[in-house]
């Protein structure tokens, strides 16, 4: 199927991960010449590309050459490993879906062992583990093989749902709401792509190259933050430090300093549930931390080492904005970056904010982050633009109800008492009584409209 000359491995004991959450960008310079970095440089680089994930494998497959080829690789240096179990428009002369089972090749798993690097480009998650697992989740030959590049020092890299494979526990689908309000799932609709983004946690089996943690992709433009937890949590005694990776961002693992580091354009949430609780629908003491480009992250003894040009907020705040409020996207700093960074690591005048997450029904979640004692903020310039990491945000989330509709104001009817017009809506007389300044709850009289908290 193929034929090559051998090339030599990276320099490191054994290999690296570059775990990209989704929408890599053509021009991400630094991301794509990291990966060829560890794949050896251009002159041993040896790269396969994985792209089963794809509904069209032959275009990612293309695009992803030719990001390689134009960093200095020649077209033997990168190759298309045959996996695909869809069929891609563009080729006429051949049925990629032809290839769904080639994962169980010997042939192909024994040509494809001197890559110094294996790209998995994006897609559906459950395509990569359904092809590269057998149905009792044991690896396939070319599993093996791609296990065998790893440990002899090569790169695996993807972006996506090349990133979501990387853990132990794989998320595949649901969104931040849906998993809150049902947690995990058997039940979703694989015939398209939408249930990655809506409904209850679908969670399975990763490929586990990632041992230190549950990675989750397309983290902030998606609102996976919840999502996330809610996995993590169930999982905290072996996984209490997890990781969401932004767009055209990467989060980069080198094994021989057992290091995360970051580089792209956004940057990378880290979500530390070692002293979390639950209860019921509530978490409380979720610890949020924000690396971006050149942060590190050492999992030896989970320390962070923050950009080093960078300034330490604490004593230095720059804003001072009392009470803020963040609702949704239309705010102002409405990015879970920007909300914590402006609003509260670099604000004297607030040491908690509020935002909220919830559907066309009247229930929804309270996500309050604050600072605690060890919160710090660091920040620095990029010509005019503002750069900011921090860590150790404290965050607390409780389920609320809320008014779509947007009324919250009750017109006392005849014969109604306080205690009982608390009850149908599920709050306090004394909530009540302190929202609308009264003192005698056994004072209401008719037509009267109260406001409800």
């Amino acid at each position: 199927l193929m034929t090559f000359s051998s090339f030599s491995f990276s320099n490191n004991e054994k290999g690296s991960l570059v775990m990209v959450g989704g929408a890599l960008r053509a021009d991400n310079d630094a991301v794509y010449e990291e990966f060829i970095r560890l794949a050896g440089g251009v002159k041993n680089a040896k790269i396969g590309i994985i792209p089963v994930a794809s509904g069209s494998p032959h275009k990612y497959t293309q695009l992803f050459i030719n990001d390689m080829t134009s960093r200095g690789l020649s077209e033997s240096q990168v190759e298309l490993i045959p996996i695909a179990i869809k069929d891609d428009s563009r080729t006429d002369e051949i049925d990629e879906s032809t290839w769904s089972n080639n994962a169980s090749s010997i042939v192909l798993a024994n040509e494809i062992k001197d890559y110094t690097g294996v790209w998995f480009v994006g897609g559906d998650q459950l395509r990569i583990t359904e092809t590269l697992l057998t149905s009792e989740g044991e690896n396939t030959p070319v599993l093996n093989s791609i296990w065998e590049i790893y440990e002899k020092g090569g790169v695996i890299g993807g972006t996506s749902a090349g990133a979501a494979i990387m853990s132990e526990i794989m998320i595949a689908g649901g969104d931040s709401y849906g998993a809150l309000t049902y947690g995990k799932t058997d039940e979703y609709d694989d015939s398209s792509l939408d249930y990655q983004n809506e409904g209850g946690l679908v969670l399975t089996k990763g490929l586990g190259f990632f041992k230190d943690g549950i990675i989750d992709q397309h983290f902030d433009r998606k609102g996976r933050l919840g999502r996330l937890i809610v996995t993590a949590y169930e999982n905290k005694n072996e996984f209490p430090v997890n990781f969401g990776i932004e767009e055209n961002t990467a989060l980069i693992y080198t094994s021989e300093n057992n290091e995360l580091t970051v580089k792209g354009e956004n940057g990378v949430v880290v979500v530390d549930l070692s002293i979390a609780t639950k209860e019921k629908d509530s978490y409380k003491s979720v610890k949020i931390s924000y690396l971006e480009n050149i942060d590190a992250f050492n999992l030896n003894d989970l320390t962070f080492k923050m950009d080093e040009s960078k300034y330490t907020t604490s004593g230095y705040e720059y804003f001072y904005r009392e009470n803020p409020v963040v609702s949704g996207a239309i705010d102002a700093d409405s990015s879970l970056k920007h909300m914590i960074a402006y609003n509260l690591v670099d604000n004297e005048g607030a040491d908690l904010v509020k935002t909220y997450l919830f559907d066309n029904s009247n229930k929804g979640y309270l996500f309050e982050f604050s600072k605690g004692e060890d919160t710090e903020g660091y920040w620095g310039q990029s010509g005019a633009a503002d750069l900011y990491s921090f860590k150790n945000v404290y965050l607390d989330i409780k389920p609320v109800k809320v008014n779509i509709n947007g009324t919250n104001e009750y017109k006392v009817k005849k014969n109604d008492v306080l205690w009982k017009v608390a009850l149908a809506h599920e709050i306090t007389v004394d909530e009540i009584l302190k929202y609308n300044n009264l003192e005698n709850p056994d004072l209401i009289y008719e037509d009267q409209v109260i406001n409800l908290p």
